[in-house]
C-alpha cells in the first residue's frame, strides 16, 4: 500500500458533526478557504448556522419525482454570498464520540443555471464528484464489524460472508500488500494517531484488482489500546489507472509535458527537466514558466498565459526562447491546453527543444543567402531552365548580359534572346534536349541584347535539379573580347608569318631536340637547301663544320637551357663551301620550359671582308702615328739638346735659367709622345705612370746638394688623352720647377705632395708644399711671372678652374676640369 499526500480531505469541503445537534466539531482547510470563516469561528457554530435546506422541487419546480436527489442547503458564505451545496454523510466515531462526516458539494452552477432557463429544468444530479464511499469497522484483530451496503455493491461479498468471519482481510487485501497494511497499521497505533489515508489495492469477490482509498479514523478505550478502525472506502482504480497511464507515458516521453497552476509547475516529466538542466525537485513546487523564459520574450509568454487561464483561448502553440540553469538560451516549440485541476484552471501541455533545427533552420537560411548571393556574384551569365526550357531562375549577370530585367526573363525561353537568322534553332533545341537527357553540351552562338546589339556568347548546357525537379543549368559567357583577342592572333600570325617567310636573314625553326621544323627562303639561299630535304634533320650535323662542331654544340645547349645567345662563326653551305654568319639563338618558352629554338642567320660574308680591310687600313694608321709621336718627341730631344748647348755657351745666370725651364718645359712634351709610341693606345695615356716619369727628370734636373726634398704621389690610374695630357703635364712642371727653385731656398728639407684624382667625370689635382708660401704682394689674376702666367693659360686651355691658397705653412694649388669622353 502507498501511501498518498493528496488525499480525499485535502480536495473536499469536509465537516464533523455531532451526530444528534449538528454542531460542527471541525472543518478542513478547503472549507475555511470556501466559506471564509476560520476554524474557531466553525467550532462555534451548527450546521444550520450557514442556511436552511429546502426540497429541491422548491428551487427548480420540475413536476418529477427523482429519488436520487436529495435535499439542498441554501447556505451563505461569511461575505453574504449565496451558495448551494448538498451533503453526503458518513457515521464514525470521533474522539470517542459518534459523529458524522458530512462532505459538502458545491452545485451552486447547477442551480443558477437551472433558475436562468425557464423553458426547461433538467434535474440537478447529485455531485458525482466523488462516489460513495463504502463504510468498513474492524477490529484491532481484523475482524469486520460493519460492511455497508457500498462496500456490498463494490466488493461483491455479502454481509454474511464478511461480518465475523477471520481471515477475510487475508482475501481481501492484495497479497503482496497485506503484510505492509498491517505494518502500517501497527505503526500508527504505536504513535496514537487517530486518523491516516493510505492507498492500495484488494481483490473482489470474482478475483478482481481494484484500487481503493483508505481514509482510516482509529478508536482507542481509555487505556490506548486500538478498540476498531473505521474505513471511508472509495474505488479509485479508474483514476489511478489514468494516473499510471499519464505517468507512464508522460515519464518516457521525448518531450517536455508540464501542469502549470497558480503560475508554478505543478507536475514535469524527466524530459523537461533534462532540457533546462535542472532536476525535478528544482523546478515542481517552484519554479514558474516565466523564471524560466528569456527576459525579451517574458511579457508575451504571461499574456499567452493568461488568455488560457481566464479562458479567452483553450490551447495556443508558439515558440520562445528560455534560458537553461546555466544561463544558456535555448529555442522552445510549446503547446498547451486549460483544464480545471483540483477545482482550479490550470495549464497542461507538452514542451519540446527546437534550439538544433532553429539553428539548423537558420544555417539552412544562411546557406539560401550565401547560394543566392553565390549565385548574383558570378560574372558569367546563369539560367536554370525547366524541362519546357523556361528559364526558372536567372542570376544578375544574366540580367546585365542581355539588358532585360528579371521578370521578363523568367517564364521565357532562350529564343527570345538569340539573334534572329544568324541561330539554328532546331540545332539549339536539340543540344537543350542532350543535356536535359544527362550529357553536357558546349557551343557558340550569337546572342542579341534587348537594345539589338548582336554578341557572341559561349553557352554551356549541364544536366541538374532544382527543388527537386529535373532542370537544365545554362550558362553563358559574352566573348566578344575573345572574338576580338582571336583576330588579333591571327593578324599577328600573319604577320609573322610574312616575317618569317620575307625576312632578308635565315630563320629556322627547330624542336626541343634541335630537329629541323621549318626554314625561311632566306635561309635557303644562305646555305642552298630546300625545306623538304632538311626537314627533321639536327641542324648542328647539317651545318656546323666538324672542327667547330663542339662549339656549335654548346651555342645550341645554351639557348635550349633558356638563354639568348649570339655568335660569329663559319657555317657550312649545301656544296661545302664556308660562309660567315652572325648567330642568334632565341629559345621558345612555355611554362617555364623550353619547347623549341629560332636560330637566325645573318650572312656577314662582305661585311667581314669589310672588317678585314678596314682592320688593315688601322694598323697601318696606328703604324704611322706612332711613328709620328716617335719622330715628334726625337724632334723635341733635338731641341732640349740644342737649349743645352746653349746653356754652355752663354755665361748669363738668367739666360741660363730661363734655357733650362724651357728645356724641363720641352721634356714634359716629349714624354706624354714617348708614352703614347709606346702605349698600344695611341691617343690616350696615364697620369700616374706618365707624373712618376716626369718628377724623375725635374728632380735630376733641378735637385740640388743644399736642400732634400720628398714627394708622395696620391693618384689613381686615370687616362688624359693628349689634348688634355700635354696642359696638365706642364702646369705640373711649372708647379714642382717652381717648389725646388722657390719654396725650399734656405732649407735643409722640403716636402711636396701631389694628389690626382677623378670623380664622375671630373679631374682634380692637388699641389701643396711645405715651403716658404706665397708673397703676399702677390697678385694671382694679373700676375707677373710667366710660370702663373703659363699655369692660368693653360687652366682655361683645358676649360677648368684654378687657385692658390697660402695655409699656415707652404703653399696649396688646386684645379679641376672635365675628362674627355
Amino acid at each position: 500500500m502507498s501511501k498518498n499526500r493528496s488525499s480525499f480531505f485535502s480536495t473536499q469541503f469536509l465537516f464533523i458533526l455531532d451526530h444528534k445537534t449538528l454542531d460542527i466539531l471541525d472543518v478542513n482547510d478547503p472549507a475555511v478557504d470556501f466559506y471564509g470563516f476560520s476554524r474557531e469561528e466553525f467550532c462555534q457554530m451548527n450546521i444550520r448556522d450557514l442556511g436552511e435546506k429546502k426540497d429541491r422541487s422548491m428551487l427548480i419546480p420540475t413536476g418529477k419525482e427523482d429519488p436520487a436527489t436529495g435535499k439542498i442547503w441554501v447556505q451563505k458564505k461569511k461575505s453574504g454570498e449565496t451558495v448551494y451545496v448538498q451533503f453526503t454523510a458518513h457515521t464514525f466515531n470521533y474522539k470517542g464520540r459518534v459523529a458524522k462526516l458530512a462532505t459538502a458539494h458545491n452545485v451552486t452552477s447547477q442551480v443558477q443555471n437551472q433558475v436562468k432557463d425557464t423553458n426547461e429544468y433538467p434535474q440537478i444530479q447529485l455531485y458525482r464528484g466523488n462516489k460513495q464511499l463504502a463504510e468498513i469497522i474492524w477490529d484491532a484483530d481484523q475482524q469486520v464489524q460493519k460492511w455497508s451496503d457500498k462496500a456490498e455493491e463494490l466488493f461483491g461479498w455479502s454481509k454474511d460472508e464478511v461480518i465475523g468471519h477471520p481471515n477475510f482481510f487475508e482475501r481481501f487485501i492484495y497479497e503482496n500488500e497485506l503484510e505492509e497494511a498491517y505494518n502500517l497499521v501497527a505503526e500508527k497505533v504505536d504513535a496514537q494517531e487517530r486518523s491516516f489515508t493510505v492507498n492500495g489495492r484488494v481483490r473482489t469477490k470474482k478475483g478482481e484488482i481494484r484500487i481503493c482509498e483508505w481514509h482510516n479514523t482509529l478508536i482507542y478505550d481509555q487505556t490506548g489500546n486500538l478498540v476498531s478502525v473505521y474505513s471511508l472506502v472509495q474505488d479509485i482504480s479508474d483514476r489511478k489507472e489514468s494516473e499510471y497511464l499519464f505517468k507512464a507515458l508522460s515519464e518516457e516521453s521525448l518531450v517536455g509535458v508540464y501542469l502549470i497552476q497558480d503560475g508554478v509547475f505543478k507536475y514535469i516529466n524527466p524530459r523537461l527537466a533534462e532540457i533546462f538542466n535542472y532536476t525535478k525537485e528544482e523546478i515542481e513546487h517552484k519554479l514558474g514558466p516565466l523564471d524560466l523564459t528569456h527576459p525579451e520574450d517574458r511579457e508575451e509568454v504571461a499574456e499567452n498565459i493568461r488568455k488560457r487561464v481566464e479562458g479567452e483561448e483553450e490551447s495556443i502553440q508558439y515558440d520562445f526562447r528560455c534560458l537553461t540553469k546555466d544561463n544558456e538560451t535555448i529555442h522552445i516549440k510549446v503547446f498547451g491546453s486549460r483544464i480545471d485541476y483540483l477545482g482550479k484552471p490550470a495549464i497542461v501541455g507538452t514542451l519540446l527543444d527546437i534550439t538544433h533545427s532553429k539553428l539548423a533552420f537558420e544555417r539552412y537560411q544562411a546557406s539560401v543567402e550565401s547560394f543566392e548571393d553565390l549565385f548574383d556574384s558570378i560574372s558569367d551569365a546563369i539560367y536554370i531552365q525547366d524541362k519546357d526550357g523556361r528559364f526558372l531562375k536567372v542570376n544578375d549577370a544574366a540580367v546585365k548580359l542581355n539588358g532585360y530585367d528579371r521578370d521578363f526573363l523568367i517564364g521565357n525561353t532562350p529564343d527570345v534572346l538569340v539573334a534572329p537568322g544568324k541561330v539554328d534553332l532546331e540545332e539549339t533545341h536539340a543540344y537543350f534536349e542532350k543535356a536535359l537527357n544527362g550529357t553536357p553540351q558546349k557551343f557558340e552562338q550569337w546572342g542579341q541584347r534587348k537594345n539589338g546589339e548582336v554578341f557572341p556568347e559561349e553557352v554551356i548546357l549541364s544536366p541538374g535539379t532544382y527543388l527537386g525537379e529535373d532542370v537544365v543549368i545554362a550558362i553563358s559567357r559574352d566573348i566578344s573580347d575573345r572574338y576580338e583577342i582571336e583576330d588579333k592572333i591571327q593578324a599577328t600570325e600573319e604577320r609573322l608569318r610574312q616575317l618569317f617567310k620575307n625576312a632578308p636573314f635565315g630563320i629556322v625553326m627547330m624542336d626541343k631536340h634541335q630537329d629541323i621544323k621549318r626554314i625561311n627562303p632566306a635561309f635557303e639561299d644562305i646555305f642552298g637547301y630546300d625545306a623538304d630535304e632538311i626537314k627533321g634533320v639536327d641542324i648542328d650535323r647539317l651545318i656546323v663544320p666538324e672542327s667547330n662542331y663542339e662549339k656549335g654544340r654548346k651555342i645550341s645547349q645554351d639557348v635550349f637551357e633558356g638563354k639568348v645567345t649570339s655568335a660569329t662563326a663559319r657555317r657550312k653551305r649545301k656544296d661545302g663551301s664556308l660562309v660567315d654568319v652572325l648567330i642568334y639563338g632565341v629559345p621558345v618558352i612555355l611554362n617555364n620550359r623550353s619547347i623549341g629554338i629560332f636560330g637566325i642567320y645573318v650572312d656577314i660574308s662582305d661585311r667581314m671582308k669589310a672588317e678585314e680591310k678596314i682592320k688593315t687600313s688601322l694598323k697601318e694608321k696606328e703604324v704611322l702615328l706612332a711613328e709620328i709621336h716617335h719622330r715628334v718627341k726625337n724632334n723635341l730631344a733635338v731641341i732640349t739638346g740644342l737649349l743645352e748647348l746653349q746653356q754652355y755657351n752663354t755665361d748669363s745666370e738668367e739666360a741660363r735659367d730661363i734655357l733650362r725651364e724651357s728645356q724641363l718645359r720641352i721634356n714634359s712634351i716629349a714624354l706624354i709622345h714617348e708614352k703614347l709610341y709606346q702605349n698600344e693606345n695611341l691617343s690616350q695615356i696615364s697620369i700616374d705612370v706618365y707624373l712618376k716619369e716626369l718628377i724623375d727628370i725635374i728632380v735630376s734636373s733641378v735637385s740640388t746638394e743644399e736642400t732634400e726634398v720628398s714627394i708622395s704621389v696620391d693618384s689613381a690610374s686615370i687616362y688624359l688623352t693628349i689634348n688634355q695630357a700635354i696642359p696638365c703635364g706642364l702646369i705640373l712642371n711649372e708647379l714642382i720647377t717652381n717648389a725646388y727653385k722657390h719654396a725650399f731656398k734656405g732649407r735643409e728639407t722640403g716636402k711636396i705632395e701631389i694628389s690626382l684624382k677623378k670623380e664622375g667625370q671630373t679631374f682634380f689635382l692637388v699641389f701643396a708644399d711645405n715651403g716658404r708660401g706665397m708673397p703676399d704682394n702677390l697678385d694671382f689674376d694679373n700676375p707677373k711671372t710667366l710660370g702663373l702666367t703659363l699655369i692660368q693659360t693653360l687652366a682655361r686651355q683645358l676649360e677648368g678652374t684654378c687657385a692658390f691658397e697660402s695655409p699656415e705653412e707652404g703653399m696649396c694649388f688646386t684645379l679641376q676640369f672635365e675628362l674627355d669622353e
